[in-house]
C-alpha cells in the first residue's frame, strides 16, 4: 500500500496514461472503473503554454480534472522516440514539484538493448548524476522516482540499482525495457527485473515503465513489479485492436462481445471513428482493470502460483520467462510462505518446479536425518502413514511428484496438502518383514522439529519425558507437554508444522535452533504481554526465517515471546510499516 498525498494506492496497479492534449476517456471514468492512480507527461504539459500555465495555477489534478493519485513522466520517454528534449533535469523536476505531483520523475537517460556498453554505462552514471541534482530540489512530501537504467547488460542494471538506492529513493522505477515488450523479449524483462529486485529494498516500490498490456501483467507481478502504466488501451483502440487477458483481437474479426462495455454497443463497427475509437479504448481499460482484479483475487486466495502457470502457458514467450523465474527460485522462495491457506493444484511437469517445492526438496536433503537404511516404496493414497508404518533401522522414502519424501514428513504442506496427476511408481521393497517401529510419534515429531528448524531442534524440544495427546477423529498429533504439564508445542493441523509455546520456545532457543527475531526496549515490554512485533521496532532476525515461520522474540539475548512471522527477515528490516509477526504469548 503506497502513501501519497492524494491518498493511498493499492498494489500491484496500473496507471493508465492520460495525454493531456487529447483526453479520450477521462480520468474520472478511469477511476469507476477501479483504477485509483494515473499518469501523465509533464513535459508535455510544459511545452504546451496553455497547459503549463493552468498547470502552474490550478496544478496538474486540476488540469485533468481528477481527485486520485496523478504521477507525471518527465519527458525520457520522448527523448528516446525524438532523439532529445528542450528542457533540462533541474526545470523538469522543479516544474513537477510546483504542479502538485503525486510522483515525479527525473529526467533520466534511456538506455536501450542496442547501444553499446561504454554508452549504456554513461547512460547508468548521467542518470544517477541526475538522481542526485534532483534529489537536491525535491522538498515536499510527495515521492521523486529514481529510474533504473542499464539497457540488456545486467551488471549494469545491478549498478544502477545500487547506485540509485544509495542517493535514499523511495520509489524505483525500471526504464528503458518499452523496445523489449514491443518485440515479446519477456525473457530479458525477467532477468532485468531479478537482478534489480535483489540490490534493492523489498519496502520500496518497483514501477515497469510502459507495461499494461494485460497477458504481461501477471508474469511482471511474480517478478516483483508493483506498479505498470501504460498507454496501449488508446494506441490498440486507434488500431481497432481490442485487448484480450491472453492477447490482442482485430475488430473486423470480432464475432462475440468480451466485455460488458461491448455488450452495450453492438454497433461497434459501424460508428464513426472518434466515437469507435472511444469504446474500444474503454474497453481495453476494462479488460486490465480485470486482470489486476484477477491477479489480486488469486494473490488473496493463496493460488496465484497456479494462475501464473495457466497465463504463462498462452505465449512461450511468456512460458520462457516463467522458466527463468523457476530457475531463480532461491530468490524467489526466500519470499515464499512455508505454506497456503488452500490446497496446492499441480498441472504441469513446470509446477513442481515452484519455489514451496523446491525449498521442501532442499530441506529433506538437508534436514532429514535417519540413522537406518534409506527404502524407497510407492504409495499413491495419502497421508501416506496411514497406509505404511514407521519401521525400527529403516529411512522410508515414498516416492512422490515432489521426489522422494520421508515418511515422518508426509503431513508437511505441500506433500499433503496438494492435488495432482496420477503417475506410475513402482514398490522398491517389501517391508512387512522389519520390526515396526515402538516410538512412532515421538520419532515423527523429532523429525518434523528437525525439517522445520534444523537438525538437532528435535532432540532439543523433546528431550526427556513427554506426553502427547491426539486428535480423537483422525489421531494425529495435537499437543506435546513436558513431564511438569507445560505445553512444548502444537500441531498446525493446516500443514503439518509445529506451532510453539513459551516452553517449547525456550528449550529451541537455548539450543540454539530456534529462529529468532530481536526488537528494541520500547517493543518488548508490549511484547512480554503478548502485544505483536511491528517492523520498525525489530533490531535483527535470524536469516532462514520465511512467512509463516514459528520464531521466539528476543530482547537483549533472553526470549520473551513467540509467534508466526509475518514477514521474512529482509522485509522485517527494511519496512517501517507493518506487522512483523504474530504473537501467540508473551512470556511477561
Amino acid at each position: 500500500m503506497l502513501e501519497t498525498p492524494h491518498g493511498r494506492v493499492e498494489t500491484p496497479a496500473v496507471m493508465p496514461v492520460i495525454n493531456p492534449n487529447m483526453v479520450v476517456v477521462s480520468a474520472n471514468e478511469m477511476k469507476e472503473m477501479g483504477f485509483q492512480a494515473v499518469i501523465t507527461n509533464s513535459y508535455i504539459i510544459y511545452r504546451n503554454r496553455e497547459l503549463r500555465e493552468k498547470a502552474l495555477e490550478k496544478g496538474v489534478h486540476s488540469l485533468i480534472d481528477f481527485d486520485g493519485v496523478v504521477m507525471t513522466d518527465s519527458g525520457t520517454f520522448q527523448s528516446y522516440v525524438y532523439g532529445d528534449v528542450e528542457i533540462t533535469n533541474e526545470k523538469i523536476v522543479s516544474f513537477q514539484k510546483e504542479i502538485g505531483s503525486d510522483i515525479a520523475t527525473i529526467l533520466d537517460v534511456f538506455v536501450t538493448e542496442d547501444m553499446s556498453r561504454e554508452s549504456a554505462a554513461n547512460g547508468v552514471m548521467e542518470t544517477y548524476r541526475r538522481g542526485k541534482e534532483a534529489l537536491e530540489i525535491w522538498d515536499t512530501k510527495s515521492i521523486l522516482a529514481g529510474t533504473i537504467q542499464g539497457g540488456t547488460y545486467l551488471d549494469l542494471r545491478r549498478k544502477s540499482a545500487k547506485l540509485m538506492s544509495s542517493l535514499g529513493f523511495k520509489y524505483y522505477p525500471i526504464g528503458g525495457v518499452v523496445p523489449l515488450l514491443e518485440n515479446y523479449r519477456y525473457a530479458d524483462i525477467a532477468k532485468i527485473v531479478i537482478n534489480v529486485k535483489k540490490i534493492l529494498p523489498p519496502s520500496f516500490p518497483i514501477h515497469l515503465f510502459g507495461a499494461g498490456h494485460p497477458m504481461f501483467l501477471p508474469l511482471a507481478v511474480a517478478l516483483g513489479v508493483d506498479f505498470f502504466d501504460s498507454a496501449s488501451y488508446i494506441k490498440y483502440a486507434r488500431d481497432d485492436r481490442i485487448l484480450t487477458p491472453s492477447g490482442t483481437v482485430y475488430l473486423e474479426e470480432l464475432k462475440y462481445p468480451l466485455s460488458p462495455i461491448l455488450e452495450r454497443h453492438d454497433d461497434v463497427k459501424e460508428m464513426d471513428r472518434e466515437e469507435r475509437i472511444r469504446v474500444l479504448a474503454k474497453h481495453n481499460l476494462y479488460v486490465i482493470a480485470e486482470e489486476v482484479r484477477r491477479i489480486k483475487q488469486r494473490i488473496h486466495e493463496e493460488t496465484f502460483w497456479e494462475y501464473l502457470e495457466e497465463r504463462c502457458s498462452s505465449h512461450p514467450r511468456l512460458m520462457e520467462s516463467l522458466r527463468i523465474i523457476y530457475r531463480n527460485w532461491r530468490f524467489f522462495e526466500e519470499y515464499e510462505s512455508i505454506s497456503k491457506k488452500s490446497a496446492m493444484l499441480f498441472s504441469t511437469e513446470i509446477s513442481f518446479k515452484r519455489p514451496i517445492v523446491m525449498r521442501l526438496k532442499k530441506r529433506i536433503e538437508e534436514r532429514y536425518c535417519s540413522s537406518g537404511r534409506k527404502v524407497v516404496i510407492c504409495c499413491k493414497d495419502r497421508p501416506y502413514s496411514r497406509y505404511i508404518p514407521l519401521k525400527r533401522n529403516l529411512a522410508i522414502y515414498v516416492k512422490t511428484p515432489f521426489g522422494e519424501v520421508p515418511l515422518e514428513l508426509d503431513m508437511i504442506y505441500p506433500v499433503a496438502q496438494s492435488e495432482y496427476m496420477e503417475f506410475r511408481c513402482r514398490k522398491t521393497i517389501d517391508i512387512d518383514r522389519f520390526e515396526d517401529e515402538p516410538n512412532v510419534d515421538v520419532r515423527k515429531l523429532k523429525a518434523i522439529a528437525d525439517f522445520q528448524f534444523g537438525i538437532g531442534a528435535g532432540d532439543s524440544l523433546f528431550s526427556g519425558e513427554i506426553r502427547i495427546t491426539k486428535t480423537k477423529a483422525t489421531g494425529t498429533i495435537r499437543t506435546v507437554y513436558d513431564s511438569d504439564g507445560n505445553v512444548i508445542a502444537t500441531m498446525r493441523t493446516q500443514d503439518g508444522y509445529l506451532a510453539l509455546r513459551k516452553e517449547g520456545a525456550i528449550r529451541l532457543f537455548r539450543s540454539g535452533h530456534a529462529l529468532w527475531v530481536e526488537v528494541t526496549e520500547d517493543s518488548a515490554e508490549f511484547n512480554k504481554k503478548g502485544k505483536n512485533v511491528f517492523a520498525k521496532f525489530v533490531v535483527d532476525a535470524h536469516k532462514d526465517i520465511r512467512v509463516g515461520d514459528e520464531v521466539v522474540i528476543i530482547h537483549r539475548n533472553e526470549p520473551i515471546a513467540v509467534g508466526r512471522a509475518l514477514m521474512n527477515r529482509r522485509e522485517m528490516l527494511s519496512f517501517e510499516r507493518g506487522m512483523a509477526v504474530d504473537v501467540r504469548e508473551g512470556f511477561g
